[in-house]
């Protein structure tokens, strides 16, 4: 409401103090004033009406008054009149346009100095040109000069506005990519700890239901795999539980296989039908981002193996040198593969579950800048990795 009429309150305390000045007989600023009090209030009327236009249209507004002014300036200068056409000058400069906020600072520059430099050789003293001067900085440049910097300071601000609304956002897209990308994190750690161990007691058991008559003693040896399996299972759940649960996330790792415990997959592997052959002679110590990252992807592939080629042999190779670790699985296409279209040039299968263990060690790969890939070769599938050893990974 107050914002509604703020021009309208404006224009008459500037006309209700100009109207006092001039009953009290102090709004002359010339000596022997014989102007009547009447047309000095008109004139102070003439130039507050415009002020209605201070914030729609302050150069209209600056416009009409400046008759009244000139008029003014004629009979003599008065104060409130020349007061209140200080502040249509500092709405001009304040809620203009730049160029007119510029135009408005410099344009009353060469007249101020052309009068004072006229006054005082009218004269032939400097008193007057110093008294001209003086008034004109201080009732035109003067509130130019104020709305100049109001206007400055107010462009900071909202460029500064601006700006932190756009951290804002980019701080929210920043978040959101944060939790997609913690999501695909957890999406391939549940994906390897789950699927994989629940796929190897899913085959072991159907074959120790076929070896239970037959071969008892083995399928015996087929179940201990499927309670290790449960119980690795199991406990991987517990520790990334444990994990999340944790405030401490300075090692996101501590839980995960290294390649130390390679024995694991590949007596799991060797329970559901398949022989394992681990390759790995000469291989540094690596860091613990690159180790788990290797077994992790050794795990899926060879869930992958026992899955898709059941008793086929799995043949694991990992060499490294000063730049990167090299990881090369292979084994003999299965029925599975064959099944399901994948042609020999195919770089992975078809959409679905059998496509996600896959992803998954492309996306572990790829997560600290190495690249994978998998496809038939020579009736082989192959899988092929490639994970850089920088900044001393291999210590």
């Amino acid at each position: 409401m107050i914002d509604r009429y703020a021009a309208a309150l404006i224009a008459l305390a500037y006309f209700v103090c100009g109207a006092v000045l001039y009953l009290l007989d102090l709004g002359a600023l010339v000596a022997h004033d014989e102007t009547s009090v009447q047309v000095r209030l008109a004139l102070l009327a003439a130039v507050c009406v415009p002020m209605l236009l201070r914030r729609s249209h302050p150069l209209l507004g600056l416009a009409l008054a400046s008759v009244p002014v000139a008029v003014d300036f004629a009979l003599g200068m008065s104060l409130p009149v020349w007061i209140a056409y200080g502040d249509l000058l500092f709405a001009a400069a304040l809620y203009g346009t730049a160029r007119t906020s510029v135009f408005l600072e410099r344009a009353p520059i060469a007249p101020i100095a052309i009068l004072a430099v006229g006054a005082g050789i009218y004269t032939g003293e400097l008193r007057p040109a110093v008294f001209v001067a003086a008034m004109g900085a201080l009732l035109i440049s003067l509130p130019v000069w104020w709305a100049r910097s109001v206007r400055t300071h107010r462009d900071a601000a909202e460029a500064e506005r601006v700006k932190a609304q756009a951290l804002a956002q980019v701080a929210e897209l920043d978040r959101a990519a944060a939790i997609t990308a913690e999501r695909q994190h957890l999406a391939r750690d549940l994906h390897d700890i789950v699927a994989g161990h629940l796929s190897a007691i899913a085959i072991q058991s159907e074959a120790a239901l076929r070896l239970r008559e037959r071969d008892p003693q083995k399928a015996m040896t087929v179940l201990e795999s499927v309670r290790t399996n449960s119980v690795e299972a199991l406990r991987e759940m517990q520790s990334m539980v444990t994990l999340l649960r944790s405030e401490d996330t300075r090692d996101d790792t501590a839980t995960a296989g290294r390649l130390a415990d390679l024995s694991g997959l590949v007596s799991s592997a060797e329970a559901s039908g398949n022989t394992v052959t681990i390759d790995a002679r000469g291989l540094p110590e690596l860091d613990a981002e690159v180790d788990v990252t290797a077994y992790r992807i050794i795990q899926e592939a060879l869930t992958n193996a026992t899955k898709h080629a059941p008793g086929q042999p799995v043949v694991v190779c990992l060499a490294a040198d000063r730049r990167e670790l090299t990881i090369r699985i292979s084994n003999p296409l299965g029925t599975s593969i064959g099944a399901i279209g994948a042609s020999p040039d195919s770089d992975a299968f078809p959409d679905g579950e059998e496509r996600q263990g896959l992803r998954n060690i492309a996306e572990r790969a790829a997560a600290i800048g190495g690249g994978a890939r998998s496809r038939i070769v020579d009736d082989q599938w192959r899988t092929e990795v490639h994970l850089p050893l920088r900044n001393g990974a291999a210590r």
